[in-house]
């Protein structure tokens, strides 16, 4: 079977409020295609009080993490209000996260990382968990981290937009978003999707349509509240 050209997705996430970053995973085409298993780690419990945040991670024991999720238990009373989510994205390390400057900043990532953060309200039943797709192929055998990012939105009730692009050559795999800091209680993703950096799509702003193929784009807002 001939192998044909190497192409490379990504993934993206944020940095600052409204920033975000881009794991890109190069791809072998092959005739059948590759398997993805999820990992699930043990829910991290909190916060637990006020304006502050706790992280999760999900580990990829065997193959690359080609993308995630987030998912949180925010309780039964009234200060389930204050939970939120802060972001998911791609580590080095399954500890750290990337705040090198934008463009490609990591290869070859095995972990991932999800956010969750309180505002006015916080429980002790409030907690956060991590969802890692690992591909569950040996054909891929190496990723990029390409990251994007920008400051704010810096007044109340507004939104600010940070968009990664793929590099020539590449396709878009999935998209993330991260915000910081987790004391800015207010502040929240409120989107993250695929495009296209056209025209068409107002360069990553306008979302992929319904049977559009092949983006190479990820788009992610943030707003704050108050």
């Amino acid at each position: 079977m001939n192998k044909k050209s190497l192409r490379r997705s990504l993934l993206a996430r944020a940095l600052v409020p409204g920033a975000l970053i881009a794991l890109a995973v190069p791809e072998i085409a092959y005739a059948d295609v590759a398997g993805v298993t999820v990992t699930v780690p043990e829910a991290t419990m909190g916060p637990a009080t006020t304006f502050t945040g706790v992280s999760s991670r999900a580990d990829c024991a065997d193959g690359l993490v080609s993308g995630g999720g987030v998912n949180q238990t925010i309780g039964t009373e009234s200060t389930r209000n204050g939970n939120h989510v802060l972001g998911m994205a791609p580590s080095p390390d399954g500890l750290t996260e990337y705040t090198e400057s934008p463009g490609v900043v990591g290869t070859d990532v095995r972990h991932w990382l999800a956010f969750g953060g309180s505002g006015g309200n916080a429980s002790p039943a409030f907690s956060t968990t991590a969802y890692a797709l690992c591909l569950a192929t040996p054909r891929i055998r190496h990723t990029q981290v390409v990251m994007n990012r920008k400051a704010g939105p810096t007044a109340p009730q507004s939104s600010e937009v940070v968009v990664a692009t793929c590099p020539a050559g590449t396709m878009l795999l999935g998209g993330g978003v991260r915000n910081t800091p987790a004391g800015v209680g207010s502040l929240k993703p409120i989107g993250s999707f695929p495009t296209f950096n056209d025209a068409a799509h107002d360069f990553g702003r306008k979302p992929a349509a319904e049977g559009e193929v092949n983006p190479d784009v990820t788009e992610n807002r943030a707003t704050r509240a108050s």
